[in-house]
């Protein structure tokens, strides 16, 4: 039986390191000198972080989008793409350690970031949350990410484009990821008490 609970401290704290985790391998790589491979070897640990981060954020997300656990159009400004960030994340980790080419998963991360923007936007103009601000920056931050992560994928391929735009992406993930991770945290207090007489559904 599902439970009807809002997850989304976890959720929001899981985002912040995965994208914080993300951004240590991204500086890591930046500051080796050498070849495409040498690039490639240096990308190779985050791996099994970003596989295992992605499967947490692709399974609750699921659990959001297949039980509505919030209240309204909450759930779908939610839930409507956490579980693709999850997918996402996997995928480049599954990339990274058998050394696919990641220009077409950068691609659709391009669009799928544009798509995101657009979702902070429509939120901040309905005034959803308690702060639309957070939110947008949120979204717009994560967008941004997503679209810089094409040229990522580009020079991780084959060492096109400038290695720069490993620093701006890790940039990106570092703020996405500590606005995320603060959002989790200052939440967490809050949901103790609004769940604290909550009990399973029986």
């Amino acid at each position: 039986m599902a439970l009807f609970i809002d997850i989304l401290t976890i959720q929001s704290i899981t985002m912040g390191i995965g994208f914080l985790t993300f951004a240590y391998g991204l500086i890591k790589t930046f500051l080796v000198h050498s070849t495409v491979q040498d690039y490639r070897n240096a990308i190779k640990p985050q791996y099994m972080p970003l596989l295992l981060l992605g499967l947490l954020m692709s399974i609750t997300g699921f659990y959001g989008m297949l039980t509505w656990p919030l209240p309204s159009s909450y759930n779908i400004l939610f839930y409507d793409l956490y579980p693709v960030l999850g997918l996402g994340i996997i995928g480049i980790a599954l990339s990274i350690k058998n050394e696919y080419k990641l220009e077409h998963l950068g691609f659709m991360a391009l669009l799928f970031g544009l798509v995101t923007i657009y979702y902070g936007v429509q939120g901040y103009l309905h005034n959803m949350t308690l702060e639309p601000t957070a939110l947008l920056a949120l979204y717009t931050l994560t967008g941004l990410a997503s679209i810089f992560f094409y040229p990522v994928a580009i020079f991780l391929d084959n060492g096109k484009w400038s290695k720069i735009w490993l620093i701006v992406d890790a940039v990106l993930l570092i703020l996405a990821g500590l606005l995320a991770a603060y959002i989790g945290i200052e939440a967490v207090g809050e949901h103790l008490v609004a769940f604290s007489k909550w009990t399973p559904f029986i």
